[in-house]
């Protein structure tokens, strides 16, 4: 783990506020959203640093199957980027994150362990992949 440098004048903090910002904007444009954990998360026995999430590699027939889930769950979805259960399903689906065998380790229920500031983050990044999406 690194330690970020702090900056020591006025046009270090502006450089590096800049760069953030850039940054930002970047994966904003991207449709991935890279999650670092301040302390790395264990679920299950494996132990997670960062999960990057690809919002942009859902299809169609994702959504369809989220909300089916849900229904059968008894949970309507009403606005997608406002119902936390669709939120949580899309991360997981969305999650590039695989082990060994190539196989998707990130659930729902890992999600819904999460820490709540860590498990908030994540669905705030979600929803405004769908509200960008939805204002194009």
């Amino acid at each position: 783990m690194s330690i970020d440098k702090k900056p020591t004048t006025i046009q270090e903090s502006a450089e590096q506020a800049e760069q953030e910002e850039a940054n930002a904007r970047a994966e904003k444009d991207s449709g991935l959203y890279t999650h670092e954990f301040e302390d790395p998360f264990t679920y299950e026995g494996r132990t997670y640093e960062r999960l990057s999430f690809d919002w942009k590699s859902l299809k169609g027939k994702d959504s369809v199957a989220i909300e089916r889930e849900l229904l059968s769950r008894g949970i309507a979805v009403v606005n997608a980027g406002f119902t936390p259960e669709y939120l949580v399903a899309m991360a997981a689906r969305s999650c590039t994150f695989r082990n060994d065998d190539g196989f998707r380790t990130v659930t729902t229920n890992m999600i819904y362990a999460l820490p709540l500031v860590d498990f908030r983050k994540i669905c705030i990044a979600a929803r405004n992949f769908l509200l960008r999406a939805g204002s194009r």
